[in-house]
């Protein structure tokens, strides 16, 4: 039995040391440049650029090119123009985790950034709110495919076959230019957090005491000099004091100033963080359910990612609360009256989902109830109305169904014909007239309840 017991603790403990092996990896290897970290950048001016002309950003993809053009429309409906600035800080923080699902990689992509967003009313160009920077953090969730560029395509004009790589700049034999509907690497998904603190006011403390502190100094040494110098002899020794006790008091007001800033700092902060636990209770509570909802997923998915699904669910809110027409979604069946949605022309998601539960119905339907919360801007009677609002969202998928990561809801194939077709506001195929089930591939919002 003792022999047994010390195998089984070396067993552990080796399991153990493996795991945090694979943990510091995984550490250093979010530090390290990856490609995505440009891409993410780049995406980071498109998306500015459409909110400033409209210009589709060329990184985005199909299904986020969707959502972008469904919030343009709404905007455009209720007469308001949005503004967003995004500007990546000075040595700014970045990583990039990625998983693997062959032949997919997709990845989570942060850096911090400072980010305002400013409504204007487009008939009267009064500034409804102004711009107001805030130290941020940008995240985005990016979607490639390593075949992609060598995937061999057929000129609809022409004929001639090529790879994408050589059709990305038009068509060799014809010059015929078209548009692809889907390109790799992609992003996502996008949503940004607020930060704390502004690093850089941090990474300015010492530079800002020390010139305070050669400012008290060189004031010292400048006093004393004259103080003494009628009184020395010779006059020149007066230097020597002036330059001593500047030397001191520019130490002793270092160490002082340093100190007192750090305790207002250190004050500063604790406020800030009761200020901010006391706001993100909720918020806090819901991150803590992260293990539980991956854990609850993996065992019908082995290959289940949260942040993947995360992007999901913020992606299918935004579809259905800027949608015209929620009759006939084939990602929505819950009630198509949602008032409270059709005041939105902003949405920003805090960071967090709430698992609650989940259940397996009619033998091979998986569903699953989560809390989502968003800070909303509504407009109502004409004037900004800003909020905290979360919402709870029942989807169901059938079992069979697998995370895949290359899924777009509009670009699927009829099961009967093998038809292609956009599924976003289709319930069967317009080829062989065969019902579309989107729960058999992907999430379904079945409930969306404030």
């Amino acid at each position: 039995m003792t022999v047994a017991l010390f195998i089984g603790r070396v067993l552990i403990m080796g399991g153990f040391l493996q795991n945090l092996s694979e943990k510091i990896e995984e550490i250093r290897d979010l530090n390290k440049p990856k490609p995505q970290d440009s891409l993410r950048d780049s995406f980071i001016g498109e998306i500015t650029k459409f909110y400033e002309d409209g210009t589709e950003p060329e990184h985005a993809s199909a299904d986020m090119r969707y959502y972008l053009h469904t919030h343009e429309q709404r905007l455009a409906e209720k007469g308001v123009k949005i503004q967003r600035r995004f500007t990546i800080a000075d040595d700014a923080v970045k990583a990039t985790r990625s998983r693997n699902r062959p032949p997919y990689t997709a990845s989570l992509s942060f850096v911090e950034c400072y980010s305002s967003s400013q409504y204007t009313n487009t008939s009267t160009q009064k500034i409804l709110r102004k711009h107001k920077k805030s130290a941020s953090i940008f995240y985005a969730n990016i979607l490639d495919r390593a075949d992609s560029q060598d995937a061999e395509f057929e000129c609809p004009n022409c004929g001639h076959r090529a790879t994408l790589a050589v059709f990305a700049n038009g068509c060799p034999m014809c010059g015929t230019r078209f548009q692809m509907k889907q390109l790799f690497p992609c992003v996502t998904n996008y949503y940004l957090l607020s930060q704390m603190i502004d690093n850089k006011k941090v990474k300015n403390i010492i530079p800002t005491v020390m010139t305070l502190a050669v400012i008290l100094g060189v004031g010292t040494a400048i006093g004393v000099t004259a103080h003494f110098w009628p009184q020395c002899e010779p006059p020149y020794m007066s230097l020597l004091f002036g330059v001593g006790a500047g030397l001191l008091s520019g130490l002793f007001g270092f160490i002082t100033i340093y100190i007192l800033s750090s305790l207002f700092l250190m004050f500063f902060m604790m406020a800030k963080m009761t200020t901010k636990a006391v706001s993100s209770a909720d918020v806090s509570s819901a991150a803590m359910t992260k293990g539980s909802l991956t854990k609850a997923m993996t065992r019908y998915d082995p290959e289940f990612s949260y942040d993947l699904f995360e992007g999901k669910v913020i992606s299918l809110f935004r579809a259905i609360a800027y949608s015209k027409d929620r009759t006939n979604m084939s990602m929505y069946r819950g009630d198509p009256n949602l008032p409270e949605l059709d005041t939105l022309i902003d949405i920003d998601y805090r960071g967090a989902m709430k698992y609650l539960n989940s259940r397996i119905q009619d033998g091979d339907n998986l569903v699953l109830l989560v809390r989502v919360y968003f800070n909303t801007t509504h407009l109502i009677k004409g004037k900004i109305v800003q909020k905290k609002e979360d919402y709870n969202m029942t989807l169901v998928k059938k079992l069979t169904a697998r995370e895949n990561y290359g899924f777009s809801i509009h670009a699927v194939n009829c099961k009967a014909c093998a038809a292609s077709f956009d599924a976003m506001h289709v319930l069967q195929c317009p080829t062989c007239g065969a019902p579309y089930k989107l729960e058999e591939e992907d999430w379904v919002v079945m409930g969306l309840k404030k």
